[in-house]
């Protein structure tokens, strides 16, 4: 027993053992439930409040609750089992083809640019909503 064990042992203090200590080490998972029909991946957290999201859904046809909202970063550590749809959210090429990668049982793909930016180019809203009519 070293001088720290011995200290936390006469603290009172129990020691734990992780048994999965991978989990803290970055290892995740996200499993992509079987509703899911609509994969929003940014380079920030958006949130699903903002009318313009609520618009665009409202004309694919799509509930929110089948929406997953995802940052660029969570991307790699998808686990798809079904088909569905990828929304790319992103000014930054090489962001997108290295997430196109990990885009696996895609239904349809719409590439836009970043939220701001998007919604103030009306030729990048109409260029979201032809991929919106080609995918449905």
């Amino acid at each position: 027993m070293n001088r720290r064990d011995y200290l936390l042992q006469e603290l009172g203090i129990t020691q734990w053992q992780l048994r999965r200590p991978d989990v803290l080490k970055g290892a995740i998972n996200i499993a992509v439930e079987e509703h899911i029909r609509l994969l929003v991946i940014a380079e920030c957290t958006l949130s699903a409040r903002d009318f313009f999201i609520q618009d665009v859904l409202r004309s694919a046809e799509i509930k929110l609750q089948d929406c997953l909202f995802l940052t660029f970063s969570q991307a790699a550590h998808l686990t798809v089992q079904h088909p569905v749809n990828y929304w790319l959210l992103s000014d930054e090429q090489g962001i997108i083809e290295q997430t196109l990668t990990f885009c696996t049982l895609q239904n349809s793909l719409w590439q836009t640019p970043d939220l701001p930016r998007l919604k103030l180019d009306r030729r990048a809203k109409q260029a979201l909503w032809k991929q919106i009519q080609t995918s449905l």
